[in-house]
């Protein structure tokens, strides 16, 4: 790697946590460019030359905070697979949970901008993350084929989205979140399993209709 391209990788790290600064300390998305070059100590005119527009560097910032979503959530603890999928949903939730005051104002970015070029990537890596996380449930004879499976994962990301926009909004709170987003997942793929393995479900489900706080894989 060249220095000129060491140093490009350098601002574009030093605007993208200057940005972050910014919505931690303003609550929300809506600094100028100005000031965030001011704040990334950058000539004006490097976060479009860097981004091109300040879209673009949100979404970069979204991008940075799913990676952390993918390499965290994805570690799991059960012994058994088939609770992965649900461990999937709580470490996602765990990791909003644990900086609201970054991660509401940033995905009010993506719940809230449409974006025909930038939305559509963050979407497509999003699903990736359950999709491996539905690759890891046991095999079952409802999800032997890809086009199961491409099914199941878009109604998970799809219900597990709506349940972010309420929290976003500071509409559930975030025990709510958790408890929703476990329930969801469990009421998407109860029907898909078998007997066996619904059986070995069923107590989780009853936990998460009563009320479920807390769940210690």
């Amino acid at each position: 790697m060249s220095l000129r391209e060491k140093q490009m990788i350098e601002r574009r790290h030093r605007i993208l946590d200057a940005a972050e600064r910014l919505i931690r300390k303003t609550g929300g998305t809506d600094f100028s460019v100005r000031t965030l070059a001011s704040v990334a100590e950058v000539a004006p005119a490097t976060p479009f030359n860097l981004f091109s527009s300040k879209e673009a560097l949100l979404y970069a910032l979204l991008s940075r905070s799913l990676d952390t979503i993918i390499s965290e959530g994805l570690k799991f603890k059960s012994p058994n697979r088939l609770f992965h999928i649900v461990e999937a949903a709580t470490n996602a939730v765990d990791m909003f949970a644990r900086d609201p005051e970054f991660m509401r104002p940033l995905y009010r970015v993506l719940l809230g901008v449409s974006d025909d070029v930038h939305r559509p990537r963050f979407m497509e890596r999003s699903i990736g993350y359950w999709k491996t996380a539905v690759a890891t449930i046991p095999d079952q004879k409802l999800l032997s084929t890809e086009r199961q499976r491409n099914f199941l994962t878009a109604a998970i990301q799809a219900q597990f989205l709506g349940l972010l926009e309420f929290w976003v909004h500071q509409e559930f709170d975030d025990d709510t979140f958790r408890q929703h987003s476990v329930y969801g997942v469990l009421s998407n793929i109860m029907g898909l399993l078998d007997s066996e393995n619904k059986e070995q479900m069923l107590p989780l489900f009853q936990k998460v209709i009563e009320g479920l706080q807390h769940f210690e894989w």
